[in-house]
């Protein structure tokens, strides 16, 4: 598949890197393309690097890794996001006036994308998991689960086998309404799971995968 990364760090440098491994070709996108020679050297000859917007046109899946506050500003970077399938990995945290991180309560990114981004398909995914478990637990002998929910069965389908690409096991929670599961707050939100515990989970939600 045709990829582009909106935000390439932690999230989506590690997952980036993973796709680009198993053969997908991967586009990571920044304001500045040139400060990424870096991580496309790590990520080999499958991936290359340039703006949000060039990254938006060649992708068929763009993977959204970016901080809460800046989803309204890489969404404005494009206007090519119709009939792509995007998958959201951003989680609804916010700054205090101090500088402290908390969580948003109410908020799903998840929801607000389908509604911000109607022509396109919305899966939620790769937000469960904390960086260093991507990078380090990909291809697991018993892999650990990733969540993901959409509307649209054939871009969950697509996320599904980038997610086994990647190292890991996908567990369909439903349609994107269930996407505040998956987010802070959420019983599925930063859960290491192998797939029989995680069914397990699913069955105890009465969400079935």
């Amino acid at each position: 598949m045709k990829i582009g990364i909106i935000g390439s760090g932690n999230i989506g440098g590690t997952v980036g890197k993973l796709w680009a491994k198993a053969g997908h070709q991967v586009l990571f996108s920044s304001r500045n393309p040139e400060k990424l020679s870096s991580l496309i050297a790590e990520a080999g000859s499958n991936a290359q690097a340039d703006t949000v917007a060039e990254a938006v046109a060649f992708a068929d899946v763009i993977l959204v890794a970016v901080y809460y506050a800046t989803i309204n500003e890489a969404i404005a970077a494009s206007n090519d996001w119709a009939g792509k399938t995007v998958i959201d990995a951003t989680n609804p945290y916010g700054r205090t006036a101090s500088g402290q991180v908390q969580r948003l309560p109410g908020v799903s990114s998840g929801l607000e994308f389908a509604l911000k981004l109607p022509q396109s398909h919305i899966v939620k995914a790769y937000n469960t998991l904390p960086s260093t478990t991507l990078a380090n637990d990909a291809h697991r002998v018993d892999p650990y689960v990733l969540f993901y929910c959409g509307d649209d069965n054939q871009a969950k389908q697509n996320v599904a086998q980038l997610i086994r690409d990647s190292g890991f096991v996908g567990l369909e929670t439903g349609s994107l309404s269930q996407a505040p599961l998956q987010e802070p707050g959420g019983l599925l939100y930063n859960q290491p799971l192998t797939v029989q515990p995680a069914r397990k989970l699913l069955d105890s939600l009465k969400v079935s995968s």
